[in-house]
């Protein structure tokens, strides 16, 4: 009897183990990005949302390898996307002045969460303000 409980509680693990692994192949919009699910908005209302996943299962010991993840939106799509230049550039195709500000004020893609106290937004989304047409 031990034995068949044990083989019930392993296919019920396999099965839940089988569809997060499925939820995960699906495109993250901003209806699945929750906070349940640990993502954040940082800067609702500018041009471009950024979303701040923490991956929350884990023991303090892991927090490095664990680091917070940076996903963005537009108006254009509700789809989210990692925060990086290349893929800021792909949202904004023909906006060739906001492509060499990118280059030209971050070196890094975890750079792109830097805030500007001055302008009160976070920096890409001046940047695209400056550099809009």
């Amino acid at each position: 009897m031990k034995k068949i409980s044990f083989f019930i509680m392993l296919a019920i693990s396999m099965m839940a183990f089988a569809q997060k692994s499925v939820a995960q192949k699906e495109k993250l919009t901003t209806k699945t990005a929750t906070v349940n699910m640990g993502y954040t908005i940082l800067n609702a209302g500018e041009a471009i949302i950024i979303y701040k996943y923490v991956h929350r299962s884990h023991s303090p010991k892991e927090a490095e390898k664990y680091a917070p993840k940076y996903f963005f939106i537009t108006a254009a799509s509700d789809e989210l996307q990692p925060l990086t230049k290349t893929k800021l550039k792909e949202a904004f195709p023909t906006n060739h002045p906001f492509h060499d500000a990118l280059d030209a004020t971050f070196r890094e893609d975890k750079e792109l969460v830097l805030y500007d106290d001055f302008h009160k937004m976070y920096k890409i989304s001046h940047l695209l303000m400056m550099n809009s047409k």
